[in-house]
């Protein structure tokens, strides 16, 4: 009985040491290619164990300075673009685009930067407005743009606005909105400022109002029309009164016109659109009658002959010196 246990037990331990024995370790190094070294790690397998061996294979060097996937800079939150510059017309909507990647779960936010980034106004973050312009909007377009919208712009707007990451540290760009200053003018036929208009009695006044860099809304940018401190608009009293305005996508054209004018029909006349009331173009109107029109004719045509004559007068005198210079021996 003993004798049958211990040839039992010495078998056991003696088929237990050669599979021990048996066991053989891989090489540091299995593979070499021609543009990166692969490094395998082997792990042994334990005893008492029927677990397969284990190797883990990732990039040691890239001989042609190439980088996979997991070390670019740009795996994790990034921007898809870079800082940009936007002109806008006074009085439109403005989109300021910011495409982000990968943001997972930080959070974006607009700020903008005054007196040379030394003021910074928080606007939004994520897609809540913190400020108290109702102006600013988040417009979050699928499925990675966070669009700032800022309604109806003016030169105050002007200045640099940046997207934030809340990356450690943060990521941001920057974009910069210029607005181009709004014009009224009233002009002649020749595109040049007026400031003074001559007409005869019962003549027909016609005035040019040209409105630039303006975004023109129908509802609210309205060309008013004024003399001295009376809205020509709407007026019913005085009769043969015309205004047309044709809107355009950065400004108008705004014509006025009076028939039959008479000598109170003089004065300024101002053109001003109803959201810049602070911008106005005014010419001075004067309205003749034929005794007037012949003494500003006649005052003109004594400026031109007298005009002429000193012209002629001085183009003698020098012709007499430069011929006395001459015939005088030296």
């Amino acid at each position: 009985m003993w004798f049958l246990v211990y040839f039992s037990l010495a078998f056991l331990s003696s088929s237990h040491s050669q599979t021990g024995s048996s066991t053989s370790t891989e090489p540091a190094i299995k593979n070499v290619t021609n543009s990166t070294t692969m490094r395998v790690i082997t792990i042994k397998r334990g005893s008492g164990t029927d677990s397969p061996m284990l190797n883990y294979i990732f990039d040691s060097h890239n001989i042609h300075g190439k980088h996979q996937h997991y070390h670019d800079h740009r795996w994790g939150p990034h921007f898809e673009g870079n800082s940009t510059n936007i002109t806008a017309q006074a009085g439109a909507s403005v989109m300021l685009d910011c495409r982000i990647s990968l943001l997972q779960d930080k959070t974006v936010s607009w700020v903008r930067r005054q007196n040379d980034g030394e003021n910074i106004n928080l606007l939004t973050v994520g897609q809540q407005t913190y400020t108290g312009d109702a102006r600013y909007t988040v417009e979050f377009q699928y499925p990675d743009n966070w669009r700032l919208r800022i309604a109806n712009v003016n030169s105050s707007d002007e200045g640099q606005y940046e997207c934030q990451i809340s990356t450690h540290p943060p990521k941001f760009i920057h974009v910069n909105l210029h607005i181009n200053a709004p014009s009224v003018s009233i002009i002649d036929v020749m595109g040049e400022p007026l400031r003074d208009k001559y007409y005869e009695v019962d003549s027909t006044i016609e005035l040019l109002c040209v409105v630039r860099h303006m975004a023109m809304q129908m509802q609210y940018s309205v060309v008013q029309w004024l003399h001295g401190n009376r809205t020509l608009n709407y007026d019913t009293i005085r009769g043969g009164i015309s205004i047309k305005t044709n809107l355009m996508e950065e400004g108008a054209n705004s014509t006025l016109s009076i028939s039959k004018v008479r000598p109170t029909d003089s004065g300024n006349y101002t053109c001003l659109l109803a959201t810049m009331p602070d911008q106005p173009s005014t010419v001075h109107v004067h309205v003749l009658n034929e005794e007037s029109l012949a003494e500003l004719h006649h005052g003109g045509a004594n400026s031109l002959i007298q005009a002429r004559t000193d012209s002629r007068s001085f183009l003698l005198l020098l012709f007499l010196s430069f011929i006395f210079g001459w015939l005088i021996p030296r």
